[in-house]
């Protein structure tokens, strides 16, 4: 399995706040065969929010979790129809999510993966694809910014 595939994305995720969203990608992780349990990721990713907040800006999010729950590197994407409160840098609620999730020996995958959409993540017609292009775009807009 690719580290990012169409079977990895969720163009409509339901839910309405923070810890629903955090479910809604734990499903998704489990649904793939990429976690062990899905409560388990949802405590990975509240774990991670308290140390500080994943909301990127512009509408983005980047739940991260790096556990022994996980079996192999992968990067979920998620987009909501709500505005999901989730203390963003800039303030602002959020409706896009990359979800990185690393097996809990794999530390500098996760690192060289949260530079590498970082640095994209500053990049107006990289947000722009990610927040309104289908699933096409967004496949191949994450795909080529982890390469």
């Amino acid at each position: 399995m690719a580290m990012f595939e169409v079977s990895h994305m969720n163009m409509a995720l339901e839910g309405a706040d923070q810890d629903s969203i955090l479910k809604d990608l734990a499903k998704l992780a489990k649904s793939i065969d990429v976690v062990d349990d899905e409560a388990q990721l949802v405590a990975d990713y509240h774990e991670r929010e308290a140390e500080s907040t994943t909301g990127f800006g512009n509408g983005v999010a980047i739940p991260h979790a790096k556990s022994n729950n996980v079996k192999t590197a992968t990067i979920l994407f998620g987009r909501s129809a709500n505005e999901i409160e989730w203390q963003s840098l800039d303030g602002k609620p959020v409706n896009t999510f990359i979800s990185l999730l690393v097996p809990a020996n794999a530390g500098d995958v996760h690192l060289k993966l949260l530079a590498s959409l970082s640095r994209k993540l500053v990049h107006k017609d990289f947000v722009a694809i990610l927040k309104n292009g289908d699933q096409s775009a967004v496949l191949d807009a994450i795909n080529q910014a982890i390469s």
